[in-house]
């Protein structure tokens, strides 16, 4: 049998080995976008300064999941490494996360992220990209260095027009603006990931609202208790809840609500596709919600910076009034908890957005 590759690599880098349901999921949707366009994707590992055994292995709930439905690289721990693994890549694809942010990635690896070690042999593209939600840097002569590496890419994109903006008024890069990953895949795609949830077998509620908030506060809590009861008002749904990844044990503490047990990324995925409502303030959460056009609020504050990725989005579907801020008065957007969604609409203009990203990477996929 012929051991001949058929198929042309993707090498994407991302940041899926960390601890977090929207990094993993947003990387594990890459892998799938690239693959429905004909290439093999392959996810790096994770950079070598930043190697612990637990974060990567497959152990991990991060690892479980990718390595189940994603192909990996092995780690590089030194050029020769590197070297080996880049005759495999026909292309480098920069993954739909704040790789470029000084604060998160760079202080550690310097211009790895950019792309830096990759021959100019290989075609480099970035999709959907970001800083984060500001430019932390870098500055001087290193803002010199960032600016030749990401001019070596064949095409940058960024995910919202707010990184787009960053992008142009500090490294004079006029970046295209493309859909979100996750919002780029068909539904089956996360509902075959979720086929083994332990939620699945578990839960016999057939109908809940789900909550998923990250970066808890009172007035977040507020809104979540709030909203399910209004909710409550025309059926006895029950909440459920998840912490962070791989804390179940600490979860009622950070969330102070009583969080699932059942808390891997396949159920996270679960969780979201049979859910009746979403309320959460993560933007990868509202992602997913869309996909599978499920109501939801999401719950920001003008102090966060993924308020605006979020708000960028949903601007771009028509529905961005679903976001209610803690600065907000939240009696005035109770209406939001039994207004439905018009999906009609909404799907109309994802299938637009989601051809035009699609034609973009395409053609850089050659």
């Amino acid at each position: 049998m012929s051991t001949e590759k058929t198929k042309k690599q993707a090498a994407l880098e991302t940041l899926w080995f960390m601890q977090d349901y929207g990094n993993i999921i947003s990387a594990f949707a890459l892998a799938k976008t690239v693959e429905s366009l004909g290439y093999d994707a392959v996810l790096l590992n994770k950079p070598f300064r930043f190697w612990t055994d637990t974060d990567t292995s497959a152990d991990s709930e991060a690892g479980k999941f990718i390595y189940k439905n994603c192909k990996v690289a092995p780690v590089c721990y030194n050029s020769g490494d590197f070297l080996k693994l880049e005759k495999e890549n026909d292309v480098y694809i920069s993954g739909s996360h704040p790789l470029w942010s000084y604060e998160l990635c760079g202080k550690e690896t310097n211009f790895h992220y950019y792309f830096e070690g990759v021959s100019d042999s290989k075609t480099k593209i970035s999709y959907a990209t970001g800083f984060g939600g500001d430019y932390t840097g870098p500055h001087g002569e290193d803002k010199k260095l960032s600016i030749y590496y990401l001019n070596r890419y064949a095409g940058i994109s960024v995910g919202d027009y707010n990184d787009a903006e960053i992008m142009g008024q500090h490294l004079g890069i006029e970046p295209k603006v493309v859909l979100n990953p996750i919002l780029m895949c068909d539904r089956s795609v996360f509902e075959k990931a979720s086929e083994n949830a332990p939620a699945k077998r578990a839960e016999t509620s057939e109908s809940f609202v789900f909550s998923y908030i990250k970066n808890v506060t009172s007035r977040k809590k507020e809104l979540v208790m709030r909203g399910n009861d209004i909710i409550a008002e025309k059926s006895s749904n029950p909440l459920k809840s998840l912490a962070d990844l791989g804390i179940s044990d600490k979860s009622k503490s950070k969330t102070g609500f009583e969080c699932s047990p059942n808390d891997t990324v396949e159920d996270f995925i679960y969780y979201i596709i049979n859910s009746e409502f979403v309320i959460t303030d993560d933007f990868s959460t509202v992602c997913l919600a869309v996909l599978f056009n499920k109501p939801f609020v999401f719950a920001g504050s003008e102090k966060d910076t993924y308020t605006r990725q979020t708000y960028a989005t949903l601007f771009s579907l028509g529905i961005d009034e679903r976001i209610v801020l803690e600065e907000d008065d939240f009696k005035v957007r109770e209406y939001l908890f039994r207004m439905p969604i018009r999906y009609n609409k909404v799907n109309k203009l994802l299938e637009e957005q989601r051809g035009q990203s699609a034609e973009w990477l395409k053609k850089y996929l050659v």
